[in-house]
């Protein structure tokens, strides 16, 4: 539980394979099936540090998910647009790239955040929800923060790929969403 940003559900990673790192989680962690976003993603509007982007930039090449319990598993392969992302492994950087939280007010939850002195890396607006990542990592070497605001369809579809992930018998790795 973060106090500042509320309960983390997620723990997200980027990657340059996304297909090597579900064969990792499914075969050696035991973790699956993964569940794979279409793309691209239907985005309202998107900001990438404060400079709107077209809608369709390809900031994704591939994204899936999965749970381990409580906790969300995604991977995001970047596409060739300018992201977090792209970012991140531009830096030569490997690994967890941010921790998603659920708020119940986005507005205030963003603006605790700003008065805080933490900017805003990327944030934009899906059919499911509301979304921001902060540049925490900034302040201090280490991962963002992902605040989101769910719509009772991202709750939805996340407890269904909670509850397929729970039941899993191993087979049938990659699942579409």
């Amino acid at each position: 539980m973060s106090r500042a940003f509320g309960p983390i559900f997620q723990v997200a990673y980027v990657v340059e394979d996304v297909e090597a790192h579900i064969d990792h989680w499914t075969r050696t962690m035991g973790v699956g099936p993964f569940f794979r976003f279409p793309l691209p993603l239907p985005f309202a509007w998107l900001e990438v540090r404060g400079e709107r982007v077209p809608v369709d930039a390809p900031i994704y090449e591939s994204v899936a998910i999965a749970y381990s319990g409580e906790t969300m598993i995604e991977l995001i392969q970047p596409g060739p647009a300018p992201s977090t992302y792209r970012e991140f492994l531009d830096a030569g950087r490997k690994g967890v790239h941010h921790l998603g939280t659920f708020t119940d007010d986005y507005d205030k939850q963003m603006a605790a955040a700003r008065a805080a002195g933490i900017g805003v890396a990327l944030e934009g607006a899906l059919p499911l929800s509301r979304f921001a990542y902060l540049d925490t990592d900034i302040l201090f070497p280490g991962t963002m923060v992902e605040v989101i605001e769910p719509r009772p369809s991202m709750i939805e579809l996340f407890d269904g790929i909670r509850a397929a992930c729970r039941d899993w018998d191993g087979r049938e790795r990659i699942r579409a969403m």
